[in-house]
């Protein structure tokens, strides 16, 4: 019976070649979207991290109960070397604890200069995840116990075929990283690139006691510093321990370090969580998750809309085939295989509108993964049509068949015989309920078109503030690049001479206006620090955290940063003479309210002063939008950092400045490797690509929401014509004007409108407030937005039942009363 009536369902809908195409698109658009945003979702939250047993690995990571702190993503940081060694030390609910850093070092020996992503890892890294070696071998247990005693790497897959082929041979061959050589003794198996699902493919791992011939400036300096927190940790839990009692374990060691070292660790506790956490990196997982929420609500109301269409036009099909059905009843088929018959149907649309969504919906996946920024350039995702996204869709498929199956199945498997029979087998007949039916899934489609389109309308607004944002510097005419001094292992008496050489043959060519260096990248924050007063002691309960940058004089003139009081940073503010420092509005605020900060003086975890000379215009220093941080500009020669930010104002168009300054850097040093040579622009983009992205987005699904539901009203009213031809017909042989009866259609396609609208509002002034900390500086109900896009959809919706009421209006009356 069930394949009688599959191959039933396959003829009518092959008989209805026009219905079913628009069925099939609607779907396979509706469902595609959905698939698009789930494969993404189940590759960053859902797909689980190649290690073994993960539920048993937690992250370790470190809060901060005292020092204050303006910046929100500081709520759980890493680390410090000292206080991870104590937790792995002296726990007893662990079988293995590991710590790790990430940075980027330059390689040579496999081709020209390259910027390579490593891990300092230590040696039971792979051990504790349970790892394998897809050629050679792993870390040895002491191979991270001399400092500098072992020189050995392990490769991804990933880089490994990149570089070398994947030819076996590459193991036992030597690379160099940051110009000292190392053995790679192994390469990871090919789906494992860390404990990130959102990172780069091609990385490689080296031992943490390899730090000092890696690392450079304040992370070498302070790498065994209690306070310099820089150390990720995970560790896997004893068998039958749990996460609870191997937190109290933790709390309790950390307890005894905080009384043990108060000066470094007075307020400051650990806390865990599972791995899979910790697995979005320096991603917000709040946001993420946010923003993974409401993007499948605005797919998922594209689909609902789809449904509300294809059930109107099943209606309208089941209108055409009640007398079909009226046979079939006659010649005694009961209602339940009626119903199983039209079940069967929109449930073998449903299908293939599945199947042609999971194709749009890979290739919709991958097409949005391409767009992102190209700081994400070299990450990589697991994005796969695995078990997980074909059950999605299936499920997706056979509900969305339920759901616009419903109403015909109700309509169609109780035909009324006697109506069917005095109808003389037209098959028009259209009670009221059927008409009440079909209003309300139009109703129901606007409603959801206002919601879409209102979080649409928030996004673009959002964007727009977000572009409008004052920075705090000017962002025209700039280029910037950056290099890495650590990674030639200059002193810093060599690369302070270095930096010189570069100001000085960059300010020479054509097209440069002025030139300077930081030690932090355009929105890259700076090192984090906890100054303190004046007179206050080293304790984090009096201390505050702020961002120190390195500049050079000039900088501030380069960037355009306004000065609002005292002077600037100058030449003679140099290695031996009075630290000094300019401070940010919110660094004034901050430590001398209502006062004038020139001439105060405050001072680091160090015994030595440092003298505030001036105040400059505060800058966005990490986010777009971000609450205003205190920053501290020191002196370039006063506080040298060997990674160094090149900042160019030309007085060209940028991008024809940025080949020749890059030339004059490489004329320096050929085997530097210049880092992200871009206009400030770009970096400005990349820095919007959230905002940006998301407004595509939610504009799209909500244009093609918007275009669903209007093709759903103008549906509706060309069939009310269509019903009503004659009686329209008798409307104008009696006297009726054009106008009138493009009221009665106006006007009925209105009242649907309008009550869709009201619906829609009310529930997107509700569910808005979800996305609300997505936003920049707009309200989740602002009213302008909802107004705007209440007129845009009220003026759709006015088109939709305009055409078929100028078609009513052309009807010719003696036609009209013939054709009944």
């Amino acid at each position: 019976m069930a394949l009688q009536n599959l191959k039933y369902a396959a003829r009518t809908l092959r008989h209805a070649p026009g219905y079913t195409l628009a069925a099939l698109l609607s779907l396979g658009l509706g469902i595609g979207a959905n698939t698009a945003i789930f494969t993404l979702t189940n590759a960053v939250f859902l797909h689980p991290l190649p290690v073994k047993d993960p539920s048993a690995v937690v992250e370790l990571y470190q809060v901060d109960h005292a020092t204050h702190s303006t910046i929100s993503n500081l709520a759980r940081t890493t680390l410090s070397v000292p206080n991870f060694k104590d937790l792995r030390d002296q726990n007893d609910v662990f079988t293995g604890a590991v710590g790790f850093m990430q940075t980027g070092v330059t390689l040579t020996g496999a081709g020209k200069p390259l910027q390579q992503t490593v891990f300092l890892t230590t040696a039971n890294y792979f051990q504790v995840l349970g790892i394998q070696a897809a050629a050679g071998r792993l870390f040895r247990p002491d191979e991270d116990r001399l400092p500098g005693g072992n020189a050995g790497a392990v490769l991804s897959y990933r880089l490994w075929q990149r570089l070398y082929g994947g030819d076996p041979k590459a193991v036992g061959r030597t690379v160099a990283l940051n110009t000292v050589p190392y053995e790679i003794i192994g390469v990871a198996p090919p789906d494992f690139k860390g404990t990130l699902t959102v990172g780069p493919a091609e990385v490689a791992w080296i031992p943490l006691s390899m730090h000092s011939q890696v690392l450079s400036g304040p992370a070498e300096q302070f790498f065994n510093s209690r306070r310099m927190r820089m150390l990720s940790a995970f560790a896997r839990l004893k068998p039958g321990v749990d996460e609870r009692r191997a937190l109290a374990s933790l709390q309790t060691i950390f307890a005894r370090l905080e009384a043990e070292y108060p000066a470094d660790n007075r307020g400051r506790s650990v806390e865990t969580s599972p791995l899979s956490e910790a697995a979005l990196g320096f991603l917000p997982r709040g946001q993420t998750t946010a923003a993974a929420f409401a993007l499948s609500g605005a797919v998922g109301f594209v689909l609902l809309i789809a449904c509300a269409n294809i059930a109107n036009l099943s209606l309208a099909r089941a209108t055409k085939r009640a007398r079909e059905m009226g046979i079939r009843v006659a010649l005694g088929a009961s209602r339940s295989s009626l119903v199983a018959h039209l079940l069967m149907e929109a449930e073998l649309l449903a299908l293939a509108g599945g199947a042609l969504g999971i194709a749009i919906g890979w290739a919709g996946a991958r097409l949005l993964w391409s767009l992102r920024p190209s700081f994400l350039a070299q990450s990589s995702i697991a994005l796969q049509l695995d078990a997980r996204v074909c059950a999605f869709t299936l499920a997706a498929s056979l509900l969305t068949g339920l759901l616009f199956g419903l109403a015909p199945i109700f309509r169609s498997s109780a035909p009324d015989l006697a109506s069917i029979l005095n109808t003389g087998g037209r098959g028009n007949i259209q009670g009221g309920g059927r008409n009440r039916l079909r209003s309300a899934l139009v109703v129901c489609e606007m409603a959801l078109a206002m919601v879409a389109l209102a979080g649409a309308g928030l996004f673009v607004r959002s964007m727009q503030n977000a572009q409008r944002i004052d920075l705090g510097f000017d962002t025209r005419d700039l280029c910037v690049l950056a290099f890495d001094l650590g990674s030639e292992r200059m002193t810093p008496q060599r690369g302070m001479q270095f930096t010189r050489s570069v100001l000085e043959r960059v300010q020479a060519v054509p097209g440069v206006a002025a030139a300077a260096i930081a030690d932090t990248a355009p929105l890259g924050g700076g090192f984090l620090q906890t100054a303190f007063h004046e007179t206050d002691p080293v304790d984090s309960r009096l201390g505050t955290l702020v961002l120190s940058s390195a500049v050079t004089p000039g900088f501030f003139d380069t960037w355009r940063i306004p000065l609002v009081e005292g002077r600037l940073l100058s030449r003679f503010d140099r290695a031996g003479t009075r630290r000094v420092a300019v401070v940010s509005e919110a660094m004034a605020r901050r430590f001398w309210p209502g006062q004038k900060a020139a001439g105060k003086r405050f001072h680091f975890a160090g015994p030595d002063l440092i003298e505030v000379v001036g105040v400059v215009k505060q800058t966005t220093v990490i986010n777009i939008g971000e609450v205003p941080q205190p920053v501290v500009y020191m002196p370039w020669e006063q506080d040298y950092q060997p990674f160094a930010v090149l900042a160019v104002r030309a007085s060209i168009p940028p991008e024809r400045a940025l080949p020749g300054v890059t030339a004059a850097v490489q004329s320096l040093d050929p085997d530097l490797a210049l880092l992200n040579p871009s206009t400030m622009q770009q970096v400005i983009g990349q820095a919007l690509w959230a905002p940006r992205i998301a407004a595509a987005l939610f504009g799209l699904f909500g244009l093609l929401g918007m275009v669903l539901a209007v093709i759903g009203v103008y549906g509706v009213m060309a069939y009310m014509v269509l019903q009503r031809t004659s009686e329209i017909g008798i409307r104008m042989a009696m006297g009726a004007r054009a106008s009138n009866v493009i009221g009665i259609v106006v006007g009925q396609s209105m009242r649907l409108a309008v009550a869709g609208i009201v619906v829609g509002l009310c529930a997107a002034l509700a569910l808005t407030r979800l996305v609300a900390n997505l936003l920049f500086d707009v309200s989740p109900d602002d009213p302008l937005t909802f107004a705007a896009v209440a007129c845009v959809l009220a003026a759709t919706a006015l088109i939709a039942g305009g055409i078929p009421a100028w078609r009513a209006a052309r009807i010719d009356p003696v036609k009209a009363l013939r054709q009944e």
